[in-house]
């Protein structure tokens, strides 16, 4: 059977992408275009492994998995080993999904102009086909972020940048409409975050009452930071707590791309000694229209 190498090339390039590409809704992750797509091209280049002899299965399977760990690298990078590990088995997953359906499909349907080995598929269409379906594929897959987005409540992740002591931080936070926290008195919004996310702004006298109040030390003296430490009462299903809070110099909500969705956003920061996810985000934000 004649391989052409620009339709090998494309049509999984087109694989990768939405494979990637739902990787990413399923991990609740906003993925940058740009990576989204090197990583597409990255994988589609590995699709020559078609053109070798017949790989044994170790060798292949061992392929696949250096394969997995480089394009989750390309697309999503590496935040924490937790989150990268679940990314890692999550795309290795729905690329073992898909390789034992085209296999199915290879063996027991036989369509014409199909080729299976050493887990890549080819599939003899010509270009006007290839496009129409790309075009259709795209259609599809715009649908389906729309439902999963706009009618399941698909949660989204933000990239926050909070200015406090001269330095500032940039966080993942989790947009949660069903966070309602207020400070009481101004009624301003609150962010909660994880306390080791913070410390590199945090100046001594407040880390220092951080580590005294979450090991509940009976003797916090420093008054100076007692009147800019505001305790918000926070209820979740299992407990209800009370949460030390500041108030930053700046807080920005930033897009994927890392620009400013809202430049005079005034929230304040609650302080959490728990973790709030496992590593996809360091931070809990509620409505901020």
């Amino acid at each position: 059977m004649v391989i052409y190498a620009d339709v090998l090339i494309i049509l999984n390039l087109f694989v990768d992408y939405f494979l990637l590409r739902s990787c990413g809704i399923l991990l609740n992750t906003e993925l940058k275009k740009k990576r989204l797509i090197l990583g597409a091209i990255v994988g589609s280049f590995f699709s020559f492994l078609i053109l070798l002899p017949s790989l044994n299965i170790i060798l292949n399977l061992v392929i696949k998995i250096t394969t997995g760990i480089l394009l989750v690298l390309i697309v999503f990078g590496f935040k924490t080993k937790q989150l990268f590990y679940k990314t890692v088995l999550i795309f290795l997953a729905e690329n073992l999904i898909f390789v034992g359906v085209m296999f199915f499909v290879w063996v027991f349907l036989a369509p014409p102009g199909m080729f299976w080995k050493n887990g890549v598929t080819y599939v003899s269409i010509s270009p006007v086909v290839l496009i129409l379906g790309s075009l259709m594929a795209y259609f599809l897959t715009s649908i389906f972020n729309f439902v999963l987005e706009k009618r399941v409540g698909l949660k989204k992740i933000y990239p926050v940048e909070i200015g406090f002591n001269e330095r500032k931080i940039v966080l993942n936070a989790l947009h949660d409409s069903g966070n309602c926290l207020m400070e009481p008195f101004s009624r301003k919004p609150v962010c909660v975050c994880e306390y080791e996310s913070l410390v590199r702004i945090l100046p001594e006298e407040l880390i220092n009452f951080f580590n005294d109040y979450f090991n509940n030390a009976q003797n916090i003296t420093n008054l100076k930071v007692i009147k800019a430490i505001k305790l918000i009462p926070c209820d979740t299903i299992s407990s209800s707590l009370i949460l030390p809070a500041f108030l930053p110099d700046s807080f920005n909500i930033l897009n994927a791309n890392g620009k400013e969705e809202n430049k005079e956003f005034s929230c304040y920061v609650a302080v959490t000694k728990k973790k709030v996810s496992d590593g996809e985000f360091t931070a809990i934000l509620g409505d901020f229209n």
